[in-house]
């Protein structure tokens, strides 16, 4: 017996590949108007310190190329995030990272529309944190966010 998919096809340039061969494609009009600020790595640090936000970082997991996390976030992949932002506090801020800001300001375009608080995205991602001198911890420090 012969299970799962037996040929699989994928573009090597994503979206921008798909485009090219001007395949259609839909985009949520709302989702494409939502602004999610940047914030700095001083602003963030502020706000840790103050104990006054809740710190999502959105990275694939496991991400292996920059396994180094902010003290006091919680992990979620954006895979896991539509399923598990139920469990995200609605009383609290939220802030968003990642490794280097490619996903956060879409997960925060998600959760704003789904009616959370939006403090913003880390400008440059936890990398930037880093360089600026910010302490960073691994990844078995960080609890994962709902049932992993």
């Amino acid at each position: 017996m012969q299970r799962g998919y037996s040929e699989v096809y994928y573009f090597r340039g994503g979206i921008p590949e798909w485009r090219s061969f001007k395949y259609p494609l839909v985009a949520d009009q709302q989702l494409l108007k939502i602004k999610v600020p940047k914030i700095s790595a001083k602003t963030l640090k502020k706000y840790l310190e103050e104990d006054d936000i809740f710190l999502l970082d959105v990275r694939p997991n496991p991400y292996k190329k920059y396994p180094k996390f902010i003290k006091g976030a919680t992990r979620c992949s954006m895979l896991d995030l539509a399923q598990n932002y139920i469990y995200l506090p609605k009383d609290k801020k939220i802030a968003l990272c990642g490794p280097a800001m490619k996903q956060s300001p879409i997960a925060g375009k998600f959760l704003i529309q789904k009616g959370y608080q939006v403090l913003g995205a880390l400008k440059g991602g936890t990398m930037h944190w880093e360089r600026k001198g910010n302490p960073v911890v691994a990844e078995d420090e960080i609890p994962y966010l709902g049932a992993e």
